[in-house]
């Protein structure tokens, strides 16, 4: 054990048999399964360098909704502690694990586990309200608030003039498309913000949870159904409106329009946050820029 988790591990009064990384990355969310000499779980989270006690509430009252609500997911068990500029928090352990490669079938599940989970958050957003620090994706081209489009445009011009054409010309595009289908009047709900198939657990054939609600924020289900990563596992929309038409909650005809051009501003989202890495580091990962840009089905100038 590092002696920085042992401290924060003292700090919060547990004294583990066995500590196991999950997922280690610096500045970045972090956790550790911790185990005491009686088999019992709990993960230890440390969160990104930019959180604040006002964000994580948002997220920590999403996931002790859900957890009142039968779902397993990693509900907080503690209060949050500062150490050495990060925040902490103990949670549930989630069983199970993460199916991949997925099989069409799987998929389906998937999307049918997603049309279950927004049910059960339907009702939340109206006295939750938006996560502090961010918009629904179909009201900007970046769900971040504090992420300057503008700026990361000027940069990837200065590093690639002909990429730097190329998002803007997308950008028109679907600002333009988001427009026509009239996006504006998405409803918007609580979303889990990465249902994709590493953050879904399974075990024994079942749903046994689900983890990662960093990205939870009031958004639309076409944004939740884009950032599933559904471009590349369409059984998932499938089972997603097979299970939602049975629940008697379809998507209507506006939210069905607007899945094209949401999922071409979710992918400029994801350059500005390439671009915003890039600026900070020096380092343009210019293959990956131009895969997102491909992806919002603009052609490159």
């Amino acid at each position: 054990m590092s002696g920085s988790l042992a401290r924060v591990t003292e700090e919060f009064g547990v004294r583990p048999q066995r500590i196991v990384t999950l997922k280690e990355l610096p500045r970045e969310n972090s956790s550790w399964l911790l185990e005491d000499s009686g088999g019992g779980r709990v993960v230890l989270r440390r969160y990104h360098d930019g959180a604040t006690p006002e964000d994580l509430a948002y997220e920590h009252a999403v996931l002790r909704h859900l957890a009142g609500q039968g779902w397993v997911v990693p509900e907080p068990a503690s209060e949050l502690i500062r150490h050495d500029g990060s925040w902490y928090c103990l949670t549930s352990y989630v069983p199970g694990r993460a199916v991949a490669p997925e099989s069409p079938a799987q998929r389906r599940r998937r999307g049918r586990d997603l049309a279950r989970l927004h049910l059960a958050l339907r009702d939340l957003g109206p006295g939750l309200g938006q996560r502090p620090g961010w918009r629904p994706q179909h009201e900007g081209l970046t769900v971040h608030t504090s992420l300057d489009w503008e700026a990361c445009v000027q940069w990837l011009t200065e590093v690639s003039p002909r990429f730097g054409a190329w998002i803007r010309a997308a950008a028109a595009r679907t600002l333009a498309d988001l427009a026509e289908v009239g996006a504006h009047e998405l409803p918007v709900m609580v979303v889990h913000g990465d249902f994709a198939e590493w953050n879904v657990h399974y075990e024994h054939g079942r749903l046994a949870g689900v983890i990662d609600f960093g990205l939870t924020h009031l958004d639309s289900r076409p944004y939740e159904l884009a950032i599933a990563r559904t471009y590349r596992a369409p059984e998932v929309i499938d089972g997603y409106r097979a299970e939602l038409a049975r629940l008697g909650w379809p998507l209507s005809e506006l939210e069905e329009a607007a899945l094209g051009p949401v999922y071409r501003a979710f992918r400029l989202d994801m350059t500005a946050w390439q671009l915003k890495h890039g600026a900070e580091t020096g380092e343009y990962d210019l293959a990956m820029i131009e895969r997102q840009l491909a992806r919002t089905g603009t052609p490159p100038p």
